[in-house]
């Protein structure tokens, strides 16, 4: 009877995870796919540390995005960190461009004729109802059928793979740039940086920002809140020193 035990609780934890994923998938085919509209999308780099050389830190750049999505009567905000292999939202993602859209729990999937995208929705906010999305839009996102580039590692089918092949010829130019880049550095070292109240990452940061006056916080547990207003610029690249004050 001891010796028949642990078998029996192996096959109960078995069986509730068997029944965790089939809620799952059933959630996942019963979420519709909706329309929606893009608010923003923003970047932001932080700084980390890999490794420390003779007291020399070495660190990488961390490149997160921040998408909002208009769908029906609320804005949906999400994020993903660019990984080496992916590739970054298209330019054609500004105000208003249309996508069709997935809720599920926590996760966001968005899908357009340029890219597609998984996000972890960080917010839901209550919004005024979203434009109407015309009969052309309707027109252009129901024919999706081309291979779509992945921005998150995933192909149009849904597994895990490299992305589509860029098709052979020379390549394009580079966008002309939209926003306006801000380095963003603190004492002490690793604070918080928020931008029009949401959360940017840690210091050392360096955050891209469409042009117009945009609100900087700079928090840390223990000092006192550093706020200070900018106006962006498109093409500008400033600096941000806060010195935060100890409580």
């Amino acid at each position: 009877m001891k010796r028949s035990r642990p078998i029996f609780f192996g096959a109960i934890l078995g069986l509730v995870a068997l029944l965790l994923l089939a809620c799952i998938s059933v959630q996942a085919a019963d979420a519709p796919w909706l329309y929606g509209r893009i608010v923003n999308v923003s970047k932001s780099v932080t700084s980390r540390t890999k490794a420390w050389v003779v007291n020399t830190p070495i660190t990488e750049d961390e490149t997160v995005y921040t998408i909002s999505v208009h769908v029906q009567d609320k804005i949906l905000v999400g994020n993903y960190t660019l990984q080496p292999e992916d590739v970054p939202p298209p330019p054609e993602w500004t105000e208003n461009y249309a996508v069709r859209v997935q809720l599920v729990g926590d996760t966001l999937y968005l899908r357009a004729p340029t890219a597609s995208a998984t996000l972890h929705v960080t917010q839901r906010k209550t919004a005024r109802p979203m434009l109407p999305i015309t009969a052309a839009e309707k027109k252009l996102l129901a024919e999706m059928d081309a291979p779509l580039s992945s921005i998150i590692g995933f192909s149009d089918d849904g597994k895990a793979g490299a992305a589509a092949p860029a098709p052979a010829g020379p390549p394009p130019p580079p966008p002309a740039p939209t926003t306006g880049l801000v380095n963003v550095r603190s004492t002490p070292y690793l604070s918080e940086v928020f931008v029009d109240g949401d959360s940017m990452g840690y210091t050392p940061a360096k955050i891209a920002l469409p042009p117009g006056k945009h609100t900087f916080r700079v928090e840390k547990p223990g000092y006192k809140s550093w706020t200070k207003e900018m106006m962006i610029t498109i093409g500008s690249e400033l600096t941000l020193d806060a010195t935060l004050e100890k409580k």
